[in-house]
């Protein structure tokens, strides 16, 4: 399918002025169609997980501006389509960007003076480079193409719209935004007089910057199109003569590439790799002193850390040719600079995989300081971080674990103690079921047996120190808050229990069932109620704070109406929980007090919803792979679709180096402050756990017993100096 329109090229003014450097551009006199062409061989396969991919095409005169791009992700190209043409259009930007990240292609537009754009398709691939010179495009043309392009396809792929449900909405929300704005001509003198900026090349390699229509000062914090406003001309020069003309800051990407990989050059002319970097940090400051907010730049900060890496490692130690002894010198107070950055792009590679014994039960994942755990009701089995297995215990009547390696094995007449791999005590046992999970408090190990009774044990010498079994109770929810463990019941009771000698300190009575394990909050606890519809959120004291202040005591309670609660998160004095209302999923923020901030409503499941607190505000996903992003002030940030079917048991979200590790089908990386899509791994919906460590290690549990492991093989990363 396809959609043309005609197009509006330069004038015979700026076409001559554009063959000085090479490009060519239309004359006032021609007229040619340009028309987006989307594939059709999806309609006639399977619906893919994360929607169809198929062909996508920018044709010219019959000549394709995108070449290679035959196995896109339509959905995403189509709705960042629309985002950019809307973005021009409602929001008044001046750049917008579509990429097409699998062929390495940027289709960039910028609005010129009137109602024109300038459409540049540009290849970032080695080496940068402009496909054709740019066109003039009148942008009602462009918004009636772009709206045409949208309802065709929406219109084809209405028959997969249930895996698709998330992405479609935004796209047909942001498609209305699109239809209903009123497109304004931007004066044909611009405020900002031009620019230039000029180095020598006396130091092996120089540089020649200009901007007359202000691309550097487009960008700011909250622009999504980083690579227009870098498309401004100039020249690369070298002491010979030698000139490369056309956009600078691109033959300066790829200059600094081949400079790490191979050999910089300029026509015939050999660049040495130090005069590369040291011309591309230059070109990186001039940038900045002309707009402070490029340093936030995507391209200008990859180019930049690109060159300070390079320099980095051409320097060579100094030798010591004194033949005196030197005295080391006193360290200095101060803090290191941190080895791990903000993550901005990374790729995932497999690094090992192992079966794993699992039983018929599933199995979840736990990271301790030494081991990876892979733990089911009746099997644990551990593995050191390059994939050899390092214990593994096998039991009728279960197995607890802890994350630092401590299990409790249990048969039909002994209860065995592990420390790792060695056993440290044995004693009799009456064949009772564990539970899977073992707390630790200062040598105690504290666990349940047949989900009603909690008892704690020494690990040392395996002696029972206490037990505890609520009356009227058939299933307990178990917490913690320092040494006081907190037990709620079914029947509405929550109990405060000293973890060292089992004493209950406090009870506290309420007329629904508990129906989650108490979350720490400093040394107050949140506690979810609910029975039906009706839920309830309070928060205790427990740990006794003075003599004004009991353990036990109530802080503040709150009623909710919702269905099936989440677990509770808090961050900041707020605290949010998720549910169902009315068929809708509901996100309600609490204040210190308890008092109702905001409700949202959000496009995740609320059977499978998790939440992840984030920078004052809340991240919001579920089993689908979906994921929202709330502000502090209830207002949506982002929205991330779901990547296919729902997993067989939710997984909670992580965050990990300021990465957002979002688990579904296809587990995405994401970058939490704007959304963006960092990496994709196609884990697919048989998964029954995920983690990832420090280093964004990603480990996978998939049915029926095999344990992945995936590691970053290219990254970059920003690290800020401490001040």
């Amino acid at each position: 399918m396809s959609w043309g329109f005609p197009v509006k090229s330069w004038t015979s003014d700026e076409a001559q002025r554009a063959t000085r450097d090479g490009t060519q551009r239309y004359t006032a006199s021609q007229r040619v169609m340009l028309r987006f062409r989307v594939g059709h061989h999806w309609q006639r396969e399977a619906p893919a997980v994360g929607g169809p991919r198929d062909a996508f095409a920018l044709e010219l005169e019959g000549l394709n501006l995108l070449p290679g791009a035959n196995d896109e992700p339509l959905v995403r190209i189509v709705s960042a389509l629309v985002d950019t043409v809307a973005s021009l259009v409602a929001d008044g930007e001046r750049a917008g960007q579509v990429s097409l990240e699998d062929v390495h292609l940027e289709l960039c537009l910028w609005r010129t003076r009137g109602a024109e754009v300038a459409l540049s398709v540009i290849d970032l691939s080695q080496p940068p480079k402009q496909v054709r010179a740019p066109i003039a495009v009148e942008l009602e043309t462009l918004v009636e193409a772009t709206v045409k392009c949208a309802r065709g396809f929406l219109r084809d792929v209405a028959p997969q719209r249930s895996g698709l449900e998330a992405e479609l909405v935004s796209l047909e929300r942001r498609l209305k935004q699109l239809t209903g704005a009123v497109i304004e001509d931007r004066p044909r003198r611009e405020t900002a007089a031009p620019w230039s900026s000029v180095r020598s090349a006396d130091g092996g390699l120089g540089f020649s910057l200009r901007d007359d229509e202000g691309r550097t000062l487009a960008w700011n914090r909250k622009t999504r199109a980083g690579l227009p406003p870098l498309l401004f001309d100039g020249e690369l020069t070298l002491t010979d003569g030698t000139q490369r003309s056309g956009h600078p800051f691109l033959a300066m990407m790829g200059l600094a590439r081949a400079a790490g990989e191979s050999t910089a050059t300029i026509g015939s002319t050999t660049v040495p790799p130090e005069q590369v970097y040291r011309a591309g940090i230059d070109l990186c400051l001039a940038l900045r002193s002309r707009n402070p907010a490029l340093g936030a730049n995507p391209y200008v900060e990859a180019l930049q850390v690109r060159c300070v890496d390079g320099l980095t490692a051409l320097r060579q130690p100094v030798p010591d040719t004194s033949l005196t002894t030197i005295a080391a010198p006193r360290s200095t107070p101060g803090v290191p600079l941190s080895r791990v950055g903000e993550v901005r792009r990374v790729t995932l590679e497999p690094r090992w995989s192992r079966p794993v014994a699992l039983g018929e039960d599933g199995g979840r994942l736990q990271l301790g300081a030494k081991w990876l755990i892979v733990h089911s009701p009746h099997a644990v089995h551990a593995f050191t971080r390059k994939g050899a297995t390092a214990f593994r215990h096998l039991a009728p009547r279960g197995v607890a674990i802890s994350p630092g390696g401590e299990a409790l094995v249990a048969n039909d007449e002994r209860l065995v103690g592990f420390a790792g791999d060695h056993a440290e005590w044995l004693k009799d046992h009456d064949g009772a079921h564990l539970g899977t999970a073992l707390d630790v408090v200062d040598g105690v190990g504290i666990f349940t047996v047949t989900r009603r009774v909690i008892i704690g044990v020494s690990l040392m010498t395996g002696r029972e120190l206490w037990r505890f079994e609520p009356p009227r109770a058939q299933t307990l929810h178990q917490g913690r808050v320092g040494t006081r463990v907190l037990v709620g019941t079914d029947a509405g009771t929550l109990y405060g229990i000293d973890a060292l000698d089992g004493q209950v300190r406090f009870r506290v009575k309420a007329g629904l069932p508990v129906v989650h394990g108490a979350v720490p909050v400093r040394s107050r606890a949140l506690v979810v109620l609910n029975r039906g519809e009706h839920s309830a959120v309070f928060a205790c004291d427990a740990l006794a704070s003075g003599t004004t202040t009991p353990a036990g005591a109530l802080a503040w309670t709150r009623e909710l109406i919702l269905s099936m609660p989440t677990r509770p998160v808090a961050a900041r004095g707020r605290t949010w929980i998720g549910g169902a209302r009315d068929g809708r999923t509901v996100v309600a923020c609490l204040g210190p007090r308890g008092q109702l901030l905001w409700e949202k409503t959000v496009g995740c499941d609320a059977r499978t919803l998790a939440l992840l607190p984030f920078d004052g505000g809340v991240v919001c996903c579920d089993a689908r792979g979906s994921a929202t992003r709330l502000l502090p002030d209830g207002s949506v940030e982002w929205v991330l679709g779901s990547s296919g079917d729902e997993l067989i048991q939710p997984i909670a979200p992580l965050l990990r180096r300021r990465t957002l590790v979002v688990p579904g089908p296809v587990t995405r990386l994401v970058h939490p402050g704007g959304g963006r899509v960092l990496a994709e791994l196609p884990t697919g919906a048989r998964v029954l756990d995920l983690n990832a460590d420090a280093k964004l290690n990603i480990y996978v549990l998939r049915e029926p017993g095999t344990l992945e492991t995936f590691v970053p093989g290219t990254a970059l990363s920003l690290v800020k100096s401490p001040r």
